[in-house]
């Protein structure tokens, strides 16, 4: 795995726990170890899939799989597109948690997704439409884990607690 890759990958972690941390007050029971492992490896194969049409959500979920991980490899598989039944699940934390950080840096989804229509659009209307439809889900995410929270914390909330362990995580 890059260096870059493993950061990102490192805040993503991060944010998952914290959400997870919040749901557990709230009093929706989560398994942390799997938030932890799927945020450490959601992007497991990316490295292998870079410059090429192979999917890393594909390819990782695959590997894991073979290892015997069913649950990180179900974990994997849908943290680039979440299915829209998906319950609120460690799978649903970590995607959430992936599509607020934009390389090593905490972002709001629609930064998020400005971002990758930028990078990724090539101004192809179906693989711009393909980006809309993501950033939706993901706002529909945001809603139900923020409800699921009795709204007691903010998507906001998530920026500024960042800000405040930033620091703190850059230096290790």
């Amino acid at each position: 795995m890059l260096d870059n890759i493993r950061r990102h990958s490192e805040v993503v972690c991060a944010v998952a726990l914290l959400i997870h941390s919040w749901l557990a007050q709230a009093g929706v029971a989560l398994n942390g170890r799997a938030i932890r492992a799927g945020a450490l490896v959601h992007d497991l194969a990316k490295t292998q899939c870079l410059g090429s049409p192979r999917r890393h959500d594909l390819e990782g979920a695959a590997i894991l799989s073979d290892l015997g991980f069913a649950q990180l490899s179900y974990l994997v598989l849908h943290h680039v597109t979440l299915p829209p039944d998906n319950p609120l699940d460690e799978t649903m934390v970590v995607y959430y948690a992936d599509k607020r950080v934009n390389h090593d840096s905490l972002v709001n989804l629609n930064q998020r997704y400005a971002y990758i229509a930028e990078r990724y659009g090539k101004d192809d209307p179906q693989l711009l439409e393909r980006i809309s439809q993501g950033r939706r889900r993901a706002l529909e995410v945001e809603r139900l884990i923020f409800a699921s929270l009795g709204h007691r914390h903010t998507p906001d909330e998530v920026t500024r607690r960042w800000r405040e362990m930033e620091p703190v995580w850059r230096e290790q």
